[in-house]
């Protein structure tokens, strides 16, 4: 079968992530519009196009490391944000601490995103060492645990 030139597109991407031919035609069925191929178009592509798609596969993954989550300032957002909300929370809490309730598991939760946010901003530093004995020593630098 004839691809088109979107159709090669989308097969060269999917034999540069690794792709098996069974899976590749799963993808192929619900691409627009819909093609099929087989194991030997398979290894013709991985085998021509070896080197470029080494170079596809590393562009994609450092295209991956540049994005979301993979971004320090993303995840001190979300950090902030989520320690944000929790601690209005606790606020609120606090305030009604007449009524017998207190949030021991979401104060937890707080200190553990700011001891997020602190590993984050380079604040909290662990430094493991193993001595002869293997056993691990773990020395807390720059951290309120260290003083």
């Amino acid at each position: 079968m004839e691809l088109t030139k979107k159709q090669q597109t989308h097969l060269l991407a999917a034999v540069a992530e690794g792709l098996k031919t069974n899976e590749i035609n799963r993808r192929a069925a619900s691409f627009k519009p819909p093609y099929k191929v087989s194991r030997q178009q398979v290894d013709f592509y991985r085998d021509s196009r070896g080197v470029k798609l080494k170079e596809i596969a590393e562009a994609s993954e450092s295209e991956s490391l540049k994005a979301g989550f993979a971004l320090r300032e993303e995840r001190v957002r979300v950090l902030s944000e989520m320690g944000a909300g929790l601690y209005q929370d606790l606020k609120t809490c606090l305030r009604s601490l007449a009524d017998g309730e207190f949030k021991e598991g979401e104060i937890r939760q707080l200190r553990g995103i700011f001891d997020d946010l602190a590993k984050e901003m380079g604040d909290r530093k662990t430094k493991i060492e193993q001595e002869n004995s293997g056993t691990i020593e773990i020395e807390y630098v720059n951290d309120w645990r260290a003083q």
